[in-house]
């Protein structure tokens, strides 16, 4: 030992403790702190998961089991189940995918079909003569879905045997009450064109009449109305003065004629760009044009015919947002559309 240094003295036991077991007594109490935290919320998780079992297991579970082919969950009229009727028109129907049942399951209660002819027997669908086929006819695309869908809704059972005769439900199990307009465009001579679409419409007709007409004294509503637009011959329409289940698409600018009543004409139609006018993409409707429309829709509503306008803009979207919203607005009946689903989306 050097002069003058002392000798290291060991810790006393009732001393500070050393700075190893100082960090193990930290860690120690950091691991016990942590794995009562990990517990605590491993025991919360379980009674949230607790819970929601059982609340599951009264309704969540149920619905979210639900057998989808049980005879509870199905019922005769559950085609169109769940699809709400809105005014709108399907333009051109016979352009989508699937033409008609689109509309239908968009809720459109109206539907446009464009027919040549060209033969004694057919009548073809589309929109030019580069576009017609033999697949595609009215008969195909329009009247024989349709008069399946019709019988679908009309079921032949122990219970509707209780309902008087008269009562005829239309496609929409919603509201079986609702109509479907069917507008059938004459592409070819009205005159020749007349005959066979008559024909046609017969299925609708025999053995159960599905179609609206006019008995020499009132429109009677059916679950399909038919009007003739195009080249129909407007003469022919209204030669029968006792029945008829077919009514003419009147000009919707040309009512003070006095031609067009609510018994020849459900509805008047007109171009909204060529009567209204144009609306550009930075534009508003103007006050002129509302006032345009307001009166044509107003002279409609006073005759008791509907209201539609066609050749709306279709582009820019925001310009077809507002020209619809002011249509709706000034009461236009039925709004031609060609996107369904925006269509669809509105806040009606």
């Amino acid at each position: 030992m050097l002069l003058g240094s002392s000798p290291s003295s060991p810790p006393s036991a009732t001393g500070s403790p050393s700075r190893p077991t100082r960090i193990t007594q930290i860690a120690f109490n950091s691991g016990f702190f942590l794995l009562a935290a990990l517990a605590l919320s491993a025991i919360l998780s379980s009674f949230f998961s607790l819970s929601r079992v059982a609340w599951s297991s009264d309704i969540q579970n149920i619905v979210h089991n639900w057998p989808t082919n049980s005879s509870l969950t199905t019922y005769p009229t559950a085609f169109t189940r769940d699809i709400l009727p809105i005014p709108i028109h399907s333009h051109n129907d016979y352009w989508r995918h699937v033409p008609l049942f689109s509309a239908i399951s968009a809720g459109a209660i109206s539907v446009e079909a464009d027919v040549w002819k060209f033969s004694e027997a057919d009548l073809f669908v589309g929109h030019d003569i580069s576009s017609l086929s033999r697949a595609r006819t009215f008969k195909s695309l329009y009247i024989a879905p349709l008069l399946k869908i019709l019988k679908g809704q009309n079921p032949d059972t122990e219970f509707t045997h209780k309902q008087p005769e008269t009562q005829v439900n239309g496609v929409f199990d919603v509201d079986p009450s609702q109509t479907l307009h069917l507008f059938v465009d004459f592409k070819t001579a009205g005159a020749e064109t007349f005959p066979l679409v008559l024909a046609h419409l017969e299925p609708l007709r025999t053995p159960v009449n599905y179609l609206t007409h006019y008995n020499g004294a009132a429109v009677v509503p059916g679950p399909v109305t038919v009007h003739f637009t195009g080249n129909a011959p407007f003469d022919l329409i209204i030669s029968n003065t006792t029945y008829r289940d077919y009514f003419y698409d009147a000009p919707l600018d040309n009512l003070l004629s006095g031609k067009y009543t609510a018994e020849n004409s459900i509805i008047a139609s007109t171009s909204f760009e060529r009567d209204v006018g144009h609306v550009g993409w930075r534009d508003e409707v103007s006050e002129v044009q509302r006032e345009k429309i307001r009166a044509q829709v107003g002279e409609a509503h006073r005759r008791g015919i509907m209201a539609r306008y066609w050749e709306t803009p279709g582009w820019p979207i925001s310009v077809r947002d507002k020209v619809w919203g002011v249509l709706v607005g000034e009461g236009v009946d039925l709004l031609n559309v060609d996107d369904l689903k925006a269509a669809s989306s509105l806040r009606w």
